[in-house]
Parts: structure tokens; sequence; C-alpha cells
């Protein structure tokens, strides 16, 4: 029997997709695949559902601190 999870990780590597896997709960395991320009993250809990969320951004870089300061008070 197959489980969601398995079907997730079958789907981002016949894209290959690159991923990653952790878990926040004992309950869920949340992947994320970085593509240029966004972050998926896609989230199978205990019960096979599946909820999927895209981040989409720029992939402009700022350097040293200041850099991080702005990234971290950006509010949009």
């Amino acid at each position: 029997m197959s489980t969601m999870v398995f079907d997730v990780m079958k789907l981002l590597e016949e894209r290959r997709i690159s991923y990653t896997i952790r878990r926040p709960s004992s309950f869920d395991l949340v992947f994320t695949a970085i593509q240029v320009g966004k972050r998926i993250e896609i989230s199978v809990d205990e019960n096979d559902v599946v909820d999927v969320c895209v981040f989409r951004g720029s992939e402009a870089v700022d350097v040293g601190m200041d850099g991080v300061l702005k990234a971290l008070e950006e509010d949009d």
C-alpha cells in the first residue's frame, strides 16, 4: 500500500526536483522543494492529507548584514 509520502517523493524525483524533508511534529512531514523563483512546501499528515504552499520571490541577492536586516524587516 502506497502512502502519499511516497507518492510525493516519487513525483519530485521523477521531475528531478531536489527536496528536503523535515518533521515539525510527530503527526506530519514537510517536503521543501526549491526551484528558481519559488519555494514549494508540501505537508503530508498522518491521515495522508496533503497541503501545499508556494512562495514566489525575487532571485536578487543583497550582501552583508544590512541585507540580512532588510530581509528580516520586510513585511511583503
